[in-house]
């Protein structure tokens, strides 16, 4: 049985098939890894590989899938298994790590040279040769390697000739070559004037060495204008000019395979679905999963690595796992009060929220004037329905950021909700339109203000204007869809919205407020029986408190009129006066 990930980038695990006579152990043992790769458990579907391909041998893909998962564990059965798989890419480069562990640095080049070629390997084989023979002592070798990278891919929108020129100026410094790093420093400046955290903070180091810290301040200050929510760590980032980013062979394989991890997290954000949004292909996730894993294994404490890992790990649906990676970071590294922000994230996704609480606070007295701290602040209040203080606390991020303008939709947004919650429509309304404003094809903001207006029968030609553009733009989102066909229902035009209500209906079935849309509908179509059905179904769901109530009033006015038709006066479903 197919494990359910991706197979369209290289190295992802590849799919097991059960097919033919097995001994009861081994069935047991694919049935248990299957379920655990299934539910992001890498650790025991590694182990359970593991105890597959003892059993049977002769299917060499067991092996690859114990090591694949293993490796994605971060466990080190991961090296034992890597040497059972010769000439394969993954197990090559884990085995050419283990070899820069223990200082074996010609070993290590051997098996990273090894590793089939590709498109990826193609940009980072050469820096993983390079650092290896500076490791060896070989600096005029590694920096030959390098010497072709520094121009080949130096020109045309993302050259990265700057990138290996960093590389380079880097090796040369470690080795007292003080002449040639500058030269080389030089030429990264001319190439990449600091678009990422690892070149920024190398030419920052240079700048500085040369007398020249305003420069490397403002060179800081363009990667923040760039990447806003880098803001938290600038004085970390100014601060770490002091000394270089890499200054061992160990640190700068590390950054390689950070660099590496992260081209591929850019490539995925350029494969868009059809609402615009980033796709986060499974197969992907897992390469880069496996490049950090390497990067950490070489740089323990790397936070930017830990950072990255953590976000992958989050979005894959494990903030324990994400929290525990986060937890390993140096503490005197850059970013580091991002990476107290992001235990804060994870301490309120898994139920910790006065830990969170206390770190936003704190953080919060240190640099007042960072909105990211007080959303995040805003957010936890309203996980726990305490609406006015998160008013208060999305108020100061309003305040501290000035003209909003791009992802500022999602503060505007937050507020809205709870604005809305705490009764001040107005407020929210207004909210909602200026984020609008700022993310005109946002679907979740068009739903948001649509059904709102529509639950207060409030110009319900523009709710249902707003309704259709979500719909557009995220066909296949059923709370959307319920949203538009709840809207007509408003206005009269029940056989229109009675389609979408049953669709929606069929794609959540266990959602109290689609059913009782589609109840009400079904009631004003005279089919009072499926209505009733509806409604005692959405009756048994937990959902919101006005929702129940509604569900209680329609069954209740259901009975009074003997399931056939609704009170003298009144369609179900219309609000009372």
């Amino acid at each position: 049985m197919p494990h359910g990930r991706a197979q369209a980038a290289p190295f992802a695990p590849t799919a097991v098939h059960a097919g033919g006579a097995q001994p009861p152990g081994l069935a047991g043992a694919v049935l248990v890894a299957t379920v655990a790769a299934l539910e992001g458990d890498n650790r025991t579907a590694g182990q359970a590989f593991g105890d597959a391909a003892r059993l049977d041998p002769s299917r060499p893909n067991l092996l690859r899938q114990a090591f694949l998962y293993s490796a994605l564990a971060g466990d080190g059965t991961a090296s034992q298994l890597a040497a059972q798989l010769p000439g394969q890419a993954m197990a090559e480069l884990v085995m050419g790590d283990d070899a820069v562990l223990a200082g074996r640095w010609a070993e290590a080049k051997a098996h990273y040279g090894r590793a089939p070629q590709d498109a990826m390997l193609a940009m980072l084989r050469p820096l993983l040769e390079a650092w290896s023979l500076a490791g060896d002592g070989q600096v005029d070798a590694a920096l030959s390697v390098l010497a072709p990278w520094t121009g080949a891919h130096a020109t045309g929108e993302g050259g990265l000739g700057g990138y290996y020129a960093i590389h380079a100026a880097l090796i040369a410094e470690a080795a007292g070559q003080r002449q040639r790093a500058d030269a080389l420093y030089r030429t990264a400046l001319a190439l990449s004037p600091g678009h990422d955290v690892f070149t920024t903070r190398a030419l920052g180091h240079w700048l500085v060495g040369q007398g020249r810290r305003d420069e490397a301040v403002r060179l800081a200050d363009r990667l923040i204008d760039a990447l806003p929510g880098l803001s938290l760590a600038r004085d970390g980032i100014v601060a770490s000019f002091g000394r270089p980013p890499a200054t061992t062979p160990r640190q700068g394989l590390a950054q390689a395979y950070f660099f590496l991890s992260a081209l591929i997290g850019q490539e995925a954000a350029r494969l868009a679905d059809p609402s615009g949004r980033p796709v986060r292909e499974e197969g992907m996730r897992d390469v880069q999963m496996l490049l950090l894993r390497f990067a950490l294994a070489l740089d323990h404490g790397f936070g930017q690595g830990r950072l990255m890992l953590s976000s992958l790990q989050s979005d894959a649906g494990q903030p324990a796992l994400a929290r525990d990676t986060i937890d390993q970071a140096a503490p005197d590294d850059p970013l580091s009060t991002i990476i107290r922000l992001q235990q804060a994230r994870l301490d309120a996704a898994t139920d910790h929220s006065a830990d969170a609480q206390q770190i936003l606070t704190r953080l919060a007295r240190e640099y007042p004037d960072q909105p990211q701290i007080w959303q995040m602040l805003g957010n936890l209040y309203s996980g726990r329905q305490d609406w006015n203080a998160a008013i208060a606390a999305f108020d100061r991020a309003v305040a501290v950021s000035g003209h909003l303008a791009g992802d500022g939709w999602t503060l505007l947004f937050e507020r809205a909700v709870a604005y809305d919650r705490s009764g001040r429509w107005p407020q929210a309304q207004a909210d909602l339109q200026r984020a609008l404003d700022l993310a005109p094809n946002e679907a979740m903001l068009l739903n948001y203000l649509g059904y709102s207006l529509v639950e207060r029968s409030q110009d319900l030609p523009k709710a249902e204007a707003l309704l259709r553009r979500a719909v557009a733009i995220a066909p296949g989102d059923a709370a959307i869809r319920d949203s538009l066909g709840w809207a007509l229902v408003r206005q009269g035009r029940i056989a229109d919205g009675l389609g979408l209500l049953e669709g929606a209906a069929e794609q959540t079935p266990e959602d109290p407020a689609v059913n009782y849309h589609l109840g009400v509908a079904y009631w004003q179509s005279g089919r009072p029986r499926e209505a009733v059905s509806q409604w005692h179904m959405a009756e048994l769901l937990p959902g919101e408190a006005s929702d129940a109530q509604k569900i209680r009033a329609a069954l209740a006015d259901a009975a009074r009129s003997g399931h056939e038709e609704p009170p003298p006066g009144q369609q179900i479903g219309q609000k009372k006066d």
